[in-house]
């Protein structure tokens, strides 16, 4: 079974339904699903995960599961764009909310249900340009940042349970949200990639069923990024 937050975004829907062709999905959204295909292998969850009540709603969904080994993909994120001197403190608080304290509480609960089971992956996705800590993305930088610390210190403490935790840092791809810009943005991303193209989402799909298949796989970044 695989936990998906953010799953109804662009990105997110074409991973579900993608991931959903092998594994039990447990799609997580909060304020649209239109994006989504009907599956069997698919449960759709409504929550707001930038609150605790939000996370124990979909773990106690994962919970009624109860030997099925558990991977958590999460992908929802938050980001205000502002510079630093202009970032209000709401703004900070909201990205921090949902992109680093989410993750913190769905690690806290799922742990005891992976330990149970003596299996369990952790996929914390962030961005190129959330680590490298583009102009204007204070809050979401250091949040997908601290995602990193957070990933690590899993990886430490609960290896010895057959846990990994990993980061998916993504780049650009071929998906809705790219080609919603401009052309002449288009072309000035295009420009930063080393193969001149967007990536295919199966590259995501590929890293993901790879996680969840590799023990020794853990506390690493995995770029997929296209070399940017």
């Amino acid at each position: 079974m695989i936990i998906v937050t953010g799953a109804s975004g662009g990105l997110g829907s074409i991973i579900v339904n993608k991931l959903s062709k092998f594994e039990r999905i447990i799609a997580v959204y909060n304020s649209s699903n239109t994006n989504v295909e009907n599956s069997n292998n698919i449960k759709w969850i409504k929550s707001d995960l930038s609150c605790l009540t939000g996370v124990e709603k979909v773990v106690k969904e994962a919970s009624k599961y109860n030997d099925e080994k558990i991977s958590l993909l999460n992908m929802s994120t938050k980001k205000n764009d502002s510079l630093l001197v202009s970032h209000d403190l709401s703004l900070w608080d909201e990205s921090m909310s949902l992109n680093l304290t989410s993750p913190f509480h769905f690690a806290k609960l799922l742990i005891p249900l992976m330990i149970k089971n003596k299996w369990g992956r952790f996929m914390f996705v962030t961005s190129t340009g959330g680590m490298r800590g583009d102009i204007g993305t204070a809050s979401y930088s250091a949040s997908k940042m601290g995602l990193v610390g957070l990933s690590r210190v899993i990886s430490k403490e609960y290896s010895k349970f057959n846990i990994t935790s990993n980061i998916i840092s993504l780049g650009t791809f071929d998906t809705g949200l790219f080609h919603d810009l401009s052309e002449k943005k288009r072309k000035e991303i295009i420009e930063t990639i080393p193969s001149k193209k967007p990536g295919d989402i199966e590259n995501i799909i590929n890293s993901v069923d790879f996680i969840i298949k590799s023990d020794y796989v853990n506390g690493s970044i995995i770029n997929i990024d296209g070399g940017m």
